[in-house]
């Protein structure tokens, strides 16, 4: 996908190992970190609610596991095409809710940064784009999701969503490209802990079925 050049350059690409792009439920690897246990439905959950909601109405819901070379690891908990109530009942949410949109949102716990939640409001539509909004928080730190619509090389945008940056301010310190096999890029020198989070973060938007997801990579 496009991204911002002098980012791409000083990043680190993680390589995607293992995930089928038509199939992407089973265990795989981003860079040293490795997705598995993954689950349509939660199996794992037992008091956790996500957004204050422990019957959350979703389309879909997921979970896997993420583990470090350390052998560190932490459940993610997903779920898309939620109500609004379920997310306006989360404070810790900095960004309007609106009707009519594709919600998606998943919820971990860093044993060093506590509670992240990942938010996506997505209007499945390029030409209403600006309205999309996206973020990855904690409360006291907050990333922006910025939708990519756009490959490298090609003069014209793809209808929906390829891939998403993750912006620090005005900094972009890791994108996901979500169609075909899938890419990864985090900026270097990144906290550890950071690193995890990000990755959690882009494992979970790599297993989300958007709902109205046909895009393929085709040529223009």
């Amino acid at each position: 996908m496009a991204i911002e050049s002098t980012f791409k350059e000083q990043a680190e690409e993680l390589p995607i190992e293992g995930r089928k792009a038509f199939n992407p439920n089973g265990t795989f690897s981003i860079g040293p970190f490795t997705v598995a246990n993954v689950n349509r439905g939660w199996k794992h959950i037992g008091g956790f609610s996500i957004f204050s909601y422990n019957n959350v109405r979703a389309n879909q819901q997921h979970e896997f596991n993420v583990q470090n070379e350390q052998g560190s690891e932490w459940y993610v908990f997903g779920a898309s095409n939620l109500q609004e109530k379920s997310l306006k009942s989360n404070t810790g949410i900095t960004i309007e809710v609106a009707p009519n949109m594709e919600y998606y949102a998943s919820y971990f716990t860093s044993p060093e940064s506590g509670q992240w939640h990942l938010l996506t409001i997505d209007p499945r539509n390029y030409l209403e784009r600006d309205k999309f909004e996206g973020e990855l928080s904690n409360g006291s730190m907050t990333y922006k999701l910025k939708p990519v619509y756009k490959f490298e090389d090609k003069s014209l945008p793809m209808p929906d969503i390829i891939g998403y940056e993750f912006k620090d301010g005005d900094s972009i310190i890791a994108a996901v490209q979500v169609v075909d096999n899938g890419k990864v890029w985090v900026k270097a020198g990144l906290a550890a802990d950071t690193r995890m989070v990000l990755a959690s973060a882009v494992a979970s938007l790599l297993l989300y079925d958007k709902l109205s997801e046909d895009v393929e990579h085709t040529e223009l």
